[in-house]
């Protein structure tokens, strides 16, 4: 079965399910190849292995060669969901505990943001304000945007993954797309909106893609000022 791969990010993270096998030839560049794309802008990475039926020697050796890389990028690279027979790979090679392993994704993401991670990486995890959007293009904006102002944002395309978040980290700001904020009677969406309620919530409006990015930034720029009690107040406006 040829190797699939599937990738998302979640706050800093960017966590890949892999489907298939992991082995030499094809397989293995395709993976290579996808973490070659990830890794400067994403050194913390989570694999899912859950679906990988078989990796060979080549395969984990790719994995022990980005492990190196992730954390020598001030990251790291760990494995959730691992199958029964990788596992008993990694406990007779004794390379079980080079990798960091965990259940499921969930238990994964949560560690990034509850233990300390090799020199260089908390700082990427300072969290100010949670973007939830599903548009990546959005949230690459109201990242950088932010970012730019001084304040440490992280991103999330669901609300199954900003609840992740939410139980990890301290954001003093939810900024939430209009329609994610609508969703309701789903067990995600009742907790989600219990945690955000309890924080300083700014809706993203309908559109909010569509509209001048200046505009839409500046507004947006405004509001978590004020959600924020900065005393300087947003910068003047261009138009």
């Amino acid at each position: 079965m040829a190797l699939s791969l599937q990738s998302r990010r979640v706050g800093n993270i960017a966590v890949v399910t892999c489907r298939g096998r992991i082995v030499e030839g094809a397989e293995a560049a395709t993976l290579r190849e996808h973490l070659d794309a990830l890794l400067p802008q994403d050194p913390c990475i989570i694999l899912d292995l859950g679906e990988v039926q078989f990796i060979d020697s080549s395969g984990l050796g790719l994995l022990i060669r980005f492990l190196t890389r992730t954390q020598t990028a001030g990251g790291n690279l760990a494995l959730c969901a691992v199958p029964a027979s990788i596992r008993r790979v990694l406990k007779m090679t004794h390379l079980r505990t080079i990798f960091g392993s965990h259940a499921s994704q969930a238990e994964a993401i949560s560690t990034f943001y509850t233990r300390a991670t090799p020199a260089g990486a908390l700082s990427r995890f300072n969290t100010d304000i949670l973007c939830v959007e599903r548009s990546a293009n959005v949230q690459a904006y109201v990242r950088e945007l932010l970012g730019q102002w001084g304040y440490g944002v992280i991103t999330a395309g669901s609300l199954s993954d900003a609840l992740i978040l939410l139980k990890v980290t301290a954001p003093k700001v939810v900024v939430v797309s209009a329609e994610l904020r609508l969703i309701a009677d789903t067990p995600a969406g009742d907790i989600f909106d219990g945690l955000a309620d309890a924080l300083s919530v700014i809706e993203l409006p309908a559109g909010f893609s569509y509209r001048d990015a200046g505009e839409a930034g500046h507004q947006l720029l405004e509001k978590v000022r004020a959600a924020m009690g900065d005393r300087d107040g947003p910068p003047a406006s261009t138009q």
